[in-house]
């Protein structure tokens, strides 16, 4: 099947779309979060939400958004935290990771039958994005963007120099509440396509080798856009060809495209290291 005929396909249309949005969204936020080393926030938000996904299943209502105000309400504490010595945040994610995966699964259990569409939040499924699903994401992507437009001074600032932040009375509470509800949310609205075990595969991995690769946060912001939304695209083509799991396939296309920037950022290094010496000869 040719690429042109599987993008007149519907739900690969939703699919595509809905991947699009999230690799932008999910970039933007990783080029904030991996400096603040919070990474594990993916795994730990994507999984305890699942709490969110349970409660919607056992009420036969829409899952996804259970799961966003938990995201939400995850993310808030996260924020708040940050001004508590006693508790770090990597501790507070690990609760939510195992607080909500255990709730998540009693709750399950109270539900009878064959459960198919769980599958598709834990491992991703484009079959399961419905209109419904690209709609709320659609509404999501448009008010966070907006907002995030809004605190992108006030985000550079608090990521690279949060004292000094502090000094020129930036909002840094605002702006920290912004960036882990924001992404909270953001990783919530992907379950569905890319399953609550690999959607942080988008939150960190463009980041990663953008951080390789680009020589300015500017560049680097551009490179986790084109990173992530290519190997999302091109990630849905290949499982939807191969007939496999979308989650897995984006995530190892992305882990690829890792392992080739990092071979080229060795080469080029070395390059570099050997031009300078000659220099010195």
């Amino acid at each position: 099947m040719e690429l042109l005929e599987i993008l007149t396909i519907p739900f690969m249309q939703r699919a595509i779309i809905s991947g699009i949005l999230l690799a932008i969204l999910l970039g933007i936020f990783g080029i904030f979060i991996i400096p603040r080393k919070m990474g594990f926030i993916a795994d730990g938000v994507a999984h305890g939400s699942l709490l969110g996904v349970a409660v919607g299943l056992f009420l036969g209502v829409y899952p996804i958004i259970f799961a966003m105000i938990l995201a939400a309400v995850y993310g808030a504490l996260l924020a708040k935290v940050s001004n508590n010595s006693r508790l770090t945040h990597d501790g507070l994610i690990g609760l939510f990771l195992t607080g909500g995966m255990s709730a998540a699964i009693i709750l399950l259990s109270f539900i009878p039958g064959y459960k198919p569409e769980l599958f598709s939040y834990l491992f991703g499924n484009i079959l399961a994005i419905g209109w419904s699903d690209l709609y709320v994401l659609i509404a999501a992507f448009s008010i966070t963007l907006i907002v995030l437009i809004k605190q992108w001074r006030p985000l550079i600032m608090t990521t690279i120099h949060n004292d000094l932040s502090k000094i020129i009375r930036i909002h840094v509470t605002t702006s920290r509440y912004f960036l882990f509800v924001g992404t909270s949310i953001a990783l919530v609205a992907g379950v569905k396509l890319l399953g609550v075990i690999l959607v942080s595969a988008l939150l960190i991995v463009p980041v990663l080798i953008a951080n390789q690769l680009g020589s300015s946060f500017k560049s680097t912001v551009i490179i986790s856009q084109l990173v992530g939304t290519l190997s999302t695209f091109g990630g849905i083509i290949i499982s939807y060809v191969v007939d496999i799991p979308t989650g897995p396939t984006v995530a190892l296309t992305l882990v690829i495209v890792f392992s080739l920037s990092s071979g080229y950022s060795l080469i080029r290094s070395n390059l570099i290291k050997k031009r300078t010496s000659h220099k010195h000869y």
